[in-house]
């Protein structure tokens, strides 16, 4: 632990070159020591036999990760305080800064979290007008062959926690920061996304909190995908929704594979949706979006109360700005398609989309619909449409 106070009741930093002892927990009150070593940073620590919840210390990662953030928000005239305790009982942020007006705390993570602890904790803090920011260590992301990184269950679930779309990942070892941002998911088990690495002080604290367009080359992952679709359909048959998306295709006396080419594209916000975006998207066409003269609010009401499309809904992204912007952008997408069109207030069917005449005209059409995608997804970046790595107080 850094932080301690004197016998005056005064707070002190183990950091701080100029302080003397006897130090005193904030916890228990026990007296403490001051530990200096050639690998780890001046800390704090209990006697054995002290009966305190902070006894048993942390890992060296968290300490250095903790004090490596500190020194960062140092460099940007900053004045941070780790181990801030905050009114809530046995709640204590990583490391408290005052930027812009605004508290925030910043949890280093280096265990394992649920993404349903993950929203209650960051609950607690938007109700103190607190906003948090989580960061994550890289020991729980592994790096393999061909571009593919493992993640910790628990870290894969907190990616779709409605609180951020793009996930801080600290190497502390070498001062580097992963921004891994989801994309699309592929299967239950795998996603494609964006990611970039930066030196640490290349990153300033606003930057987690407007809007982060990083790059993606990720476009023969997605006519990869679309292929499997074409000619391998079954590999999906284990996703969420697969045979209810299946029924719809039979309806048309027709087959999943044979999907009309303007459906399966990752439209931004896509990750709202739990499984690959065709099955959704195959759901949301053809049993909301075909009712006629539709309003966007009441396109969201129906999808919400649908009992196909409810259950795929991320638990953390039911929020309306969520919900909106999932929606909206793959409207606009068949805008672009002239599949649909906004008039009066209200969107309208302009166009059948009824399943290819077969997978090789299916894919013919995906090849030359990827290069209109990208022009699409060019021109929302261009506009600024994708949200930073962090939410708002609208967490729900």
């Amino acid at each position: 632990m850094f932080n301690a106070l004197t016998s005056e009741g005064r707070a002190i930093s183990s950091l701080d070159p100029f302080i003397h002892p006897p130090y005193y927990c904030p916890d228990c009150h026990h007296e403490l020591q001051l530990r200096k070593t050639r690998t780890t940073r001046p800390h704090f620590v209990h006697s054995r036999n002290a009966d305190c919840i902070q006894v048993f210390g942390e890992s060296e990662g968290h300490t250095q990760g903790k004090a490596l953030l500190a020194d960062w928000l140092k460099g940007q005239n900053l004045s941070p305080i780790m181990e801030k305790q905050l009114p809530e009982e046995g709640r204590r942020a990583d490391v408290f800064v005052q930027w812009a007006g605004n508290n925030v705390a910043i949890e280093m993570q280096r265990s394992a979290i649920s993404s349903s602890l993950l929203l209650d904790r960051s609950r607690t803090y938007t109700g103190s007008r607190i906003l948090p920011l989580w960061i994550f260590d890289s020991n729980l992301v592994q790096r393999k062959s061909n571009g593919r990184w493992f993640w910790n269950e628990a870290v894969w679930g907190s990616v779709f926690s409605g609180y951020f779309n793009a996930v801080p990942v600290l190497k502390w070892s070498s001062q580097e920061l992963l921004i891994v941002q989801p994309f699309f998911e592929t299967s239950p088990n795998r996603i494609a996304a964006r990611a970039s690495r930066f030196p640490l002080s290349a990153i300033k604290l606003p930057h987690f909190f407007t809007p982060m367009n990083l790059p993606f080359d990720g476009y023969r992952e997605i006519l990869a995908h679309k292929y499997k679709w074409r000619y391998t359909s079954r590999r999906f048959a284990g996703c969420g929704q697969y045979w209810a998306g299946l029924e719809i295709y039979t309806r048309f006396l027709s087959h999943i594979s044979m999907h009309p080419a303007e459906l399966g594209w990752p439209t931004p916000y896509c990750y709202v949706f739990q499984g690959p975006p065709l099955l959704w998207q195959t759901l949301l066409f053809y049993r909301v979006i075909y009712q006629k003269g539709a309003a966007l609010k009441n396109i969201l009401a129906s999808v919400q109360e649908d009992p196909m499309l409810a259950p795929l809904i991320r638990p953390g992204l039911r929020s309306e700005v969520y919900m909106h912007q999932a929606v909206w952008h793959f409207l606009q997408w068949l805008k672009d398609r002239k599949a649909v069109c906004f008039h009066n207030g209200r969107w309208h069917v302009k166009k059948e989309l009824l399943p290819e005449v077969s997978v090789e005209t299916g894919w013919s059409k995906d090849r030359s619909f990827v290069k209109m995608f990208t022009v699409f997804l060019k021109k929302l970046e261009t506009e600024k449409r994708f949200i930073g790595t962090t939410g708002d107080s609208s967490i729900q």
